[in-house]
């Protein structure tokens, strides 16, 4: 992962994180800290969710390691934001990151002065003293994120080597990401918008912040993007076009429900 990168914020909490929608202004009265069995102290939660914001792939690295539980959706959530940030990157996007606020059992941040531009955490779960889980914006992550990092990798000797990460859904505008690191071999691939299919829907590739070639040698995060996936399930099919050498074309696929590797 490329070190100390930082994303454009107000992309970041729009395009990884939730719009807030429906929850008041902050009180000026003191929060409440996040309390629970098992969870790590109020200073390293916020560090959590600092390193969120901020985009930065050394702090997330840390957080993954010191704050969450190996595993868990809380490290799978900060591993997303580092591939998404890392990819992202690549095509020039930098700022700086917003203030997290605690509130009451939880935390804030927001990208602008519009409700809209805001993201909150709840509901935080842990374990032994480390971040297992939590909600935003009141949904469960379990229902807006999935772990692909399991997934046996797709590749071809000598060309590409493409390794699924992390599937991610926008509660509000229903927009689909999907992580994928992908790894050119001895010549330059470039990865195309793809395909979602779930059951009888299929949802057609967006422009999304993301490299559009992988130099030969070189690996990076890419991002394919889909919207209006609202009502979609978390378990169809991705599939997407690499082109090899500028020449030919392979097709790339994988289920987001796909078994681990063995």
């Amino acid at each position: 992962m490329m070190l100390g990168v930082r994303l454009r914020v107000p992309v970041l909490l729009l395009a990884l994180l939730l719009p807030l929608g429906l929850l008041a202004g902050c009180s000026e009265d003191e929060a409440e800290p996040a309390t629970g069995p098992g969870l790590p102290s109020q200073a390293a939660l916020k560090s959590y969710f600092e390193a969120i914001v901020s985009a930065d792939a050394d702090e997330l690295a840390k957080v993954q390691a010191d704050v969450t539980a190996d595993g868990t959706l809380a490290q799978a959530y900060a591993a997303y934001d580092g591939e998404f940030a890392v990819a992202a990157a690549a095509v020039g996007e930098t700022g700086q990151p917003p203030d997290v606020e605690e509130v009451d059992g939880g935390f804030k941040a927001c990208a602008g002065d519009s409700p809209g531009q805001c993201a909150t955490w709840t509901d935080l779960e842990g374990k032994d003293g480390k971040l297992t889980d939590f909600d935003i914006n009141g949904i469960e992550l379990s229902e807006l994120l999935v772990d692909l990092t399991g997934q046996r990798p797709i590749k071809s000797a000598g060309l590409y080597r493409v390794q699924p990460e992390y599937a991610y859904r926008q509660p509000t505008s229903g927009k689909l990401y999907v992580v994928c690191t992908v790894t050119a071999g001895d010549v330059t691939v470039a990865p195309k918008p793809g395909t979602y299919i779930e059951e009888d829907r299929i949802y057609e590739g967006v422009k999304a912040p993301s490299p559009a070639v992988i130099n030969a040698g070189k690996s990076s995060p890419i991002v394919l993007a889909f919207e209006d996936a609202k009502d979609a399930q978390l378990d169809g099919q991705v599939t997407f076009d690499l082109k090899i050498a500028g020449e030919t074309t392979e097709s790339i696929g994988f289920g987001l429900a796909d078994p681990p590797a063995s």
